[in-house]
């Protein structure tokens, strides 16, 4: 279960938790001796406006004949758990088969007022990280701006950018001849952004890095990585994706039931389009000099070697014991030095084949994602919306640049 649906649960039983202390209050208003029944009266009325606001965002007490012995029945239920600390499987488990069915129905119906209640509250606020590259341009100088607090607080949760690696010169050179006359590498590229892009938007994470050792998302992360693009975490695999046609067709058919439709394949393939679009205007470093890490951050395909590095860090030993999975005592603190196994070597090389693409060639990759998401975005359009939807297309979408045009490069 991901971290988004274990906080809508919590939520809804922290609104019914938070409902029954209220009516203790009621009869505390009630019974004062000292208050004047004027203070009785409008205490009472402001209570009942709460009580109101409680039920309708709850959608385990909603459209119930008998609301008052389901509510006391499910307060009996809760009173002696820790909600802040229970996990899902917890949560899920003190509900009947007809409250579950009555969050699911609230969860599956995303124009439903329950489920916008719930998806806009301040717990999920709390929990929801908007992918790194949605992040508005003057949001690193935050700190040092005249903004308030207050606005601030309001501004959704952004995640730092992935720091780049370092990329061999030798691997560079050697890409650079690769990428113009060897095989054409650069769908393959696509279909790990598409996956990254779907990671770090289903799993509310960014970036990667950001994941703590102990974190119990990294090994499911792992599995889905492994699950949707299979050629980069086997060793001995020679796929190379013809075609964008072939990437979707591929891609869609690995997605667990459930997870994929027109409208959200179209917001992740928005994402790819962005982050492997060149950018127009930047400084180029001289053709004979060794990239820095500073001309690195600074490339137009910045954003391509961020997704790169920040999978490369999550696969990296320092973090993974070289099999994927967390090691328990390691510390963040501590300075990294990844030790590359099969895989960082594939997403190293991947990332030095993007430096020695030339950006005519990312322009045109970045267009035709481009147009494949608009035809995916107007077959949406054709269907009823998913619980994919709710969790992941209340959000700002990707700027994926102008419309484009396939043309051929002669």
């Amino acid at each position: 279960m991901s971290t988004l649906q274990h906080t809508i649960l919590l939520a809804s039983l922290l609104s019914i938790r938070e409902s029954f202390y209220r009516k203790e209050l009621e009869e505390d208003v009630k019974s004062a001796p000292s208050s004047s029944a004027e203070e009785k009266r409008r205490m009472m009325e402001l209570l009942k406006h709460f009580e109101e606001d409680t039920l309708e965002e709850s959608p385990l007490l909603a459209e119930s004949d008998d609301d008052g012995d389901n509510a006391d029945d499910l307060h009996n239920r809760i009173k002696n758990l820790d909600l802040d600390s229970a996990s899902y499987e917890e949560l899920w488990a003190i509900l009947t088969p007809a409250e579950r069915e009555k969050f699911l129905s609230a969860l599956n119906d995303p124009n439903c007022e329950l489920a916008q209640q719930l998806l806009a509250s301040e717990e999920l606020e709390r929990e929801q990280v908007d992918p790194w590259w949605e992040a508005p341009a003057d949001e690193l100088d935050s700190e040092v701006s005249s903004t308030s607090s207050q606005k601030r607080q309001r501004r959704r949760s952004h995640g730092p950018k992935p720091h780049i690696m370092s990329i061999p010169e030798p691997l560079i050179k050697q890409s650079s001849d690769n990428a113009l006359s060897g095989p054409l590498l650069l769908y393959n590229i696509c279909a790990v952004c598409i996956t990254y892009a779907y990671v770090i938007r289903y799993f509310a994470i960014s970036p990667l890095s950001a994941l703590s050792p102990s974190d119990p998302d990294r090994d499911e992360i792992r599995r889905s990585i492994s699950q949707l693009v299979p050629f980069l975490v086997d060793r001995k695999s020679k796929l190379v994706h013809s075609s964008l046609s072939g990437v979707v067709t591929d891609l869609w058919s690995r997605f667990p039931p459930g997870h994929m439709n027109p409208q959200f394949f179209s917001l992740l393939l928005k994402d790819t389009a962005f982050l492997l679009r060149p950018a127009t205007v930047t400084v180029l470093p001289s053709r004979n000099s060794v990239l820095t890490p500073s001309e690195l951050e600074a490339h137009p395909s910045a954003n391509a070697l961020r997704v790169l590095s920040d999978m490369a860090e999550f696969f990296s030993d320092t973090r993974t014991g070289g099999h994927g999975r967390s090691l328990p005592n390691a510390r963040s603190t501590e300075k990294i030095h990844p030790k590359p196994n099969h895989v960082v070597h594939k997403l190293t090389f991947y990332a030095a084949y993007i430096l020695g693409t030339p950006a005519p060639m990312l322009r045109v990759l970045a267009d035709e994602a481009t147009m494949r998401a608009k035809l995916l975005e107007n077959e949406s359009k054709q269907r009823t919306p998913t619980l994919v939807q709710v969790y992941h297309l209340g959000r700002k979408e990707a700027q994926a640049g102008v419309d484009a045009k396939i043309e051929e490069l002669t």
